[in-house]
């Protein structure tokens, strides 16, 4: 059960952590950004969900979407905030100019959120940029040509060519079987305890499965990586699997 947040003597949110909030609720706010703002060209991201893996052994569904959009993630290294330093900085002078310790609950605190975001990019003068703000000096960021449309915008072809190029690591246990995006996969008695790689194959439209030979010994079906799912944010399945050759 997850801790509340506590300020000025009253529980503030009944969630602590990002990772907490549906992914779904995730996903529409950031929506909400890109109807506003336009796609960006990239989003960097630490390690925990719902955007990252602890393990690293996966894409989480939510980064899967954002590939689609065409969107890069950039994954910091484990255990580096300094990779992230100046949003890091960012947050902490947010949270002083929002005042947070006197919002009563979740709704005025976004209002403070918001016009402290609004003060930051478009009326505070900074001084390493001649006195001017930050709409002054970035305004192509006010213009973005990326425009966002939930219809248009997602492309599955972008996902495939990005699984091509990772590489998924796994364990077998005492039968030949091991884990992957919650499902079930047999590679075989031949292959107990022993670890093997997962490549995606754009021409087969499944996963290479290769032993630490680079010897390809099966191929498992990828039809859960489609449109569909990852839109629904449903490619994880509790289903039972067998490595074909």
């Amino acid at each position: 059960m997850s801790t509340p947040a506590l300020y000025s003597g009253r529980w503030f949110s009944p969630l602590y952590h990002i990772s907490e909030v549906q992914v779904t609720v995730v996903r529409q706010t950031m929506e909400q950004l890109f109807e506003q703002w336009g796609l960006p060209k990239y989003i960097r991201v630490d390690n925990g969900r719902p955007f990252g893996d602890p393990q690293r052994s996966s894409i989480p569904e939510l980064a899967l979407w954002l590939t689609g959009l065409g969107i890069q993630v950039v994954w910091n290294r484990p255990c580096s905030p300094k990779d992230n330093a100046v949003v890091e900085r960012m947050q902490a002078t947010t949270s002083r100019w929002t005042e947070v310790e006197q919002c009563a609950d979740c709704t005025v605190l976004q209002q403070r959120l918001d016009k402290s975001a609004t003060v930051q990019r478009e009326h505070y003068q900074v001084r390493r940029l001649g006195a001017k703000s930050r709409k002054e000096v970035y305004a192509e960021l006010w213009n973005n040509s990326r425009i966002y449309n939930s219809k248009e915008a997602f492309d599955i072809s972008r996902v495939g060519t990005y699984l091509s190029q990772v590489r998924f690591t796994r364990k077998t246990n005492k039968i030949g079987a091991f884990t992957f995006y919650a499902q079930r996969v047999y590679a075989g008695s031949s292959h107990i305890h022993q670890t093997l790689c997962l490549q995606y194959d754009i021409d087969r439209n499944c996963f290479r499965l290769t032993d630490q030979t680079s010897t390809v010994i099966g191929y498992v079906q990828a039809d859960n990586f489609n449109t569909e799912n990852i839109l629904s944010l449903n490619v994880c399945q509790n289903r039972y699997l067998i490595a074909q050759t």
